[in-house]
């Protein structure tokens, strides 16, 4: 029987650390940290994403400080927007997507790179490439701390992960074949010609594609590690990258959608916030 890689324990440990931190914050300067949150529009699931994110942070003791803008905000309006908040804030994040009036990587580089929760600033990008880690993307993160829960041996191991992200494959790829996963990564997408000759070699592959039920049995190495991080909505429903027919006895471990992945990056977030204030 495969075992199913939760993401809940992960949470609390992460959750735990963090609310520490934040207490010794409270207790020190008075007052809870505040992560500022900009919205632009009416996006269901940048609304959704930000209300889980807004229930954590009264979970953990965070003021959370929700800026909701008009679809037909200017560059130069919020702008203004993350420069007024920006003093104030210990933590910030703009959800994407944007409209697409506005330029995503003008918008992000616009955050203060000391406040960046997300870690998607170039600055704190390309950190990553270096020994010195700063802030680490959340989704990206929770994979880590995922692996590292389990206890995933990554030295010398094929992952192969399928998608191009600034949240998830750039910074995840660098990582993992850093000198402390030593994994010898491959990363896969739309051009690739026959993804099943990356996949079918993987001893560990992460899936951040975003189409419903792409992978099914027939690509996977038996005895393998599968983590489901892709996202995608069929007829209202919503679904993973990950076919999960037949695998329960045919992979050591899978990280499942819903209830793998999900959780830990809300959390990881918040771990985020905890570093950069302590």
């Amino acid at each position: 029987m495969s075992q199913i890689l939760y993401g809940k324990p992960v949470t609390e440990n992460l959750d735990f650390k963090s609310k520490t931190i934040f207490e010794n914050y409270i207790t020190k300067n008075d007052k809870p940290p505040i992560l500022t949150a900009i919205t632009v529009g009416e996006n269901p699931a940048s609304l959704l994403y930000v209300s889980v994110k807004e229930k954590k942070a009264k979970q953990l003791g965070v003021d959370f400080n929700w800026i909701k803008l008009k679809e037909s905000t200017s560059e130069s309006e919020l702008e203004d927007t993350i420069s007024n908040y920006s003093e104030s804030s210990q933590g910030m994040i703009v959800q994407l997507p944007l409209p697409e009036h506005l330029n995503v990587e003008k918008v992000i580089d616009l955050i203060p790179s000391e406040i960046d929760v997300d870690g998607l600033t170039t600055f704190n990008l390309g950190r990553l490439y270096s020994e010195n880690l700063n802030i680490i993307p959340a989704t990206s993160m929770a994979i880590l701390e995922l692996l590292s829960h389990y206890e995933l041996e990554t030295e010398d191991k094929n992952i192969v992960i399928a998608g191009r992200s600034r949240l998830v494959t750039s910074p995840l790829s660098k990582i993992l074949s850093s000198k402390k996963f030593n994994g010898n990564v491959s990363v896969i997408h739309s051009k690739t010609s026959n993804p099943k000759d990356f996949i079918s070699k993987a001893d560990i592959f992460i899936s951040a594609v975003g189409k419903s039920k792409m992978f099914d049995k027939s690509y996977f190495k038996e005895g393998s590690y599968v983590i489901d991080v892709g996202i995608s909505v069929v007829d209202g429903k919503s679904y993973g990258d990950i076919d999960t027919t037949d695998l329960d006895n045919y992979l050591l471990g899978r990280a499942p959608y819903p209830g793998g992945i999900g959780p830990i990056t809300v959390s990881a977030l918040y771990s985020n916030l905890a570093q950069l204030i302590s």
